[in-house]
């Protein structure tokens, strides 16, 4: 099956007025997903509750994360990402 990335539209002019209809056609395009599931472990202790921050390709880590998640009680976090690029992984604890 394949993977679709939404492309994002902008309604630049929205009003709140009754009964105007507005069209926004949406597209997508083709990409390929990489689904990851990991743990949050440092020195056999595991980091609960903590942020996950994904980097796609080249993209510097000191710019936005292209990807955000959160670990769980048990330290488990899961996040889906572009496949075929380099990912770089970051934790942050509270």
């Amino acid at each position: 099956m394949a993977n679709y990335k939404p492309i994002a539209k902008t309604v630049s002019s929205a009003s709140a007025i009754s009964g105007v209809l507005v069209p926004a056609n949406l597209s997508t395009t083709s990409w390929g997903l990489l689904l990851l599931r990991g743990s949050a472990i440092f020195s056999n202790t595991i980091l609960r509750s903590g942020a996950v921050a994904v980097w796609e390709s080249t993209k510097p880590t000191t710019a936005a994360p292209s990807r955000e998640t959160f670990t769980d009680a048990n330290a488990i976090y899961g996040i889906t990402c572009r496949a075929g690029v380099k990912l770089i992984f970051k934790f942050y604890a509270h």
